[in-house]
């Protein structure tokens, strides 16, 4: 419903702009908690009222297009008809709207697709280049997905020039696609207010629109979401899925009435039935969206439905579902969410569609994810545990029994949910930066192996691949400006040549490969199951950690195709008794694929490198 809204116009040449605005009091459905708009009238203020209206002034109110109030089953609709139809061009616009008190506020389009180049003013297009971009041929389900995490201000500030960063991705794509990545998890590219001079885009305002600097070209104006269409068919074409990291849980107020429309068009704006603590969350100083009442939630499916549709996506990653998740409304908020996209999906033959949570980020996110019924969800202490800047085991030096636990990443997942795993995001202090340089990047080789042997979707942040060093503070209320999260980190592209950066991507590259070629360590399939993190050593059947050696064994299977991992994070060469399933001829896929020949169902005092491993796969 509510992509229906915002300007409209039809191949035969009718155009309008409509504006929704729910109210309980026609339909009692639409909401229980908040109040009426108390809009008296709504005119359009635009850079278009000289084309219809000879002798008037652009953005002048008193010559502001009137709309007319129309009966809708759901609320108010008021509309205004283009008669006759604007000539081809790039046109900007704002509600005007007086309200019962006699005051008023100038508004954006809550249901805009376009951001206009300042003020918050929403904006579209007649006429340029069709934004028809063209679906994938075959898409995969979440648990094959290698993804590569993308900011696109970031990723392409260094090299774009003048062009608009969607168009300068391209530039680099061959460099993505070369690390046997799949697909690309692109950061908000939702629009966010105009006072925001830069964000990571968690931020939104304009829920059905591109953030405006990303997708302008000054010199092709009119051509802003054919960008995006363009980009996602190069991706397609390419087999790369398009996934949307999406904000439901907040949306941005902004300054004085910029920011989120559907807060500002009520009279007092706190009445706004889209606004409210549903459970209770950080909402970083934003206001949160209430899952109580249908019309957020309507809108919210609406939102993703678009992107699904339009724009042929993949899927999407949900950030922070810990504050649309309630237990006591289990088909509102995240699950009726996750529900209405599964049914939708299924409507429109939409094959492995994923839906991936990021949510609590202790184990609690397992339990979560199996009662929303996602397709997956961000299982952060894949990281947490060797990459925190306080406690973690890169940090210390040391790893103990309970990374098992970790590295069993599937275990109370309800198959096919599946963990989304990760050494590095845009939220934490970068890989590098946690071992203290890039030059001892070599540190992270075993947890790196671990990543490519272990059950979920893979995730790699931009820049992770040559080992980017950024510090972010996990906590930055009082940091002075040069330690505040939210701030631009161009990728520097030159260290992906140099020596260190050479040997990080070619050896992602080699394991992501290994991980496509081999279906098993994508399986939920894990050895030792339900490990006891108490013994210190290796358990009586030989697999486990053992802590003096700094050495982690575990097992992967798919029916009869069988994987021994071992990993030893130590800063020495360990000679270890690997426990096999199997004797017969194994080959050493790390190491040269060297041939092993394995009786009584061991390989003793096999030599594993320091801060290596070895990933042995039966060929019997």
């Amino acid at each position: 419903m509510y992509e229906d809204f915002g300007f409209v116009g039809k191949p035969a040449g009718d155009q309008s702009i409509k504006l929704f605005i729910p109210d309980n009091t026609v339909d009692p459905s639409q909401y229980t908690i908040g109040g009426p708009c108390q809009i008296a009238s709504v005119a359009i203020v635009s850079d278009f009222q000289h084309l219809v209206t000879p002798g008037a002034i652009d953005w002048d109110p008193t010559t502001a297009l009137a709309m007319t109030n129309l009966n809708h089953p759901n609320g108010f609709l008021f509309s205004y008809v283009f008669d006759p139809p604007l000539p081809d061009g790039w046109y900007q616009y704002q509600y005007l709207v007086t309200f019962e008190n006699a005051t008023t506020r100038v508004v954006g389009d809550p249901c805009t697709k376009y951001g206009g180049d300042s003020n918050d003013r929403s904006a579209f297009v007649v006429g340029g280049e069709p934004a028809n971009p063209e679906s994938i041929a075959t898409r995969l389900p979440s648990n094959d997905l290698i993804v590569y995490e993308l900011m696109i201000d970031d990723f392409t500030k260094e090299y774009r020039g003048t062009q608009a960063p969607i168009d300068a991705i391209n530039d680099k794509l061959d460099l993505v696609q070369a690390l046997n990545i799949n697909a690309i998890e692109f950061m908000p590219w939702i629009a966010w207010p105009d006072d925001q001079s830069f964000s990571w885009g968690y931020n939104p305002a304009y829920y059905f629109s591109v953030e405006s600097a990303y997708v302008n070209d000054p010199v092709n104006p009119l051509n802003r979401l054919s960008r995006l269409a363009a980009l996602i068919t190069e991706c397609h074409s390419r087999n790369i899925h398009v996934l949307l990291d999406i904000v439901l849980q907040h949306a941005y107020q902004g300054a004085n009435t910029n920011g989120f429309p559907y807060y500002w068009l009520w009279q007092t704006p706190t009445d706004s039935p889209f606004i409210g603590e549903f459970e209770p969350a950080n909402n970083f100083s934003m206001l949160p969206l209430d899952y109580t009442n249908a019309c957020t939630q309507q809108f919210v499916t609406d939102v993703c439905t678009y992107w699904l549709a339009r724009f042929k996506l993949d899927g999407f990653r949900f950030d922070q579902v810990t504050g649309y998740d309630n237990l006591q409304y289990p088909t509102k908020g995240a699950p009726g969410l996750i529900k209405a996209l599964t049914t939708y999906a299924s409507t429109k033959n939409l094959q492995n569609i994923s839906l991936i949570l990021e949510d609590d980020w202790g184990f609690q996110v397992i339990a979560d994810a199996n009662f929303i019924q996602s397709t997956g969800a961000w299982f952060d202490v894949f990281r947490s545990y060797p990459f925190d800047i306080f406690s973690g085991y890169a940090v210390l030096g040391a790893i103990r029994a309970d990374y098992m636990r970790v590295l069993n990443s599937a275990l109370g997942f309800n198959t096919p949910i599946c963990p989304t795993i990760y050494l590095e995001n845009h939220d934490h202090a970068t890989i590098t930066y946690e071992l203290g340089s890039r030059d001892r990047w070599f540190k992270a080789q075993p947890y790196m192996i671990a990543l490519a042997t272990c059950s979920g979707t893979v995730l790699l942040h931009n820049g992770q691949e040559w080992g980017q060093l950024e510090d972010l503070w996990e906590d930055d209320s009082n940091a002075p400006p040069q330690f505040v999260r939210v701030q631009s980190r161009p990728l520097t592209w030159e260290q992906r040549g140099d020596d260190v950066g050479l040997k990080l991507t070619g050896l992602y590259t080699f394991l992501m490969g290994l991980r496509t070629a081999h279906p098993a360590l994508r399986s939920p399939n894990f050895y030792p199951d339900f490990y006891d993190s108490s013994w210190t050593q290796f358990s009586p059947d030989g697999y486990g950690i053992n802590e003096a050696m700094q050495i982690a064994i575990y097992h992967r299977w798919d029916g009869g195709d069988l994987y021994m991992i071992v990993l030893n994070f130590s800063d020495s060469t360990q000679y270890v008794n690997i426990p096999l399933p199997q004797n017969g001829a194994w080959i050493d896929l790390l190491n040269n694929k060297v041939s092993l020949n394995v009786t009584n169902f061991s390989l003793p005092n096999y030599a594993v490198q320091s801060n290596w491993g070895c990933i042995l796969q039966s060929t019997s």
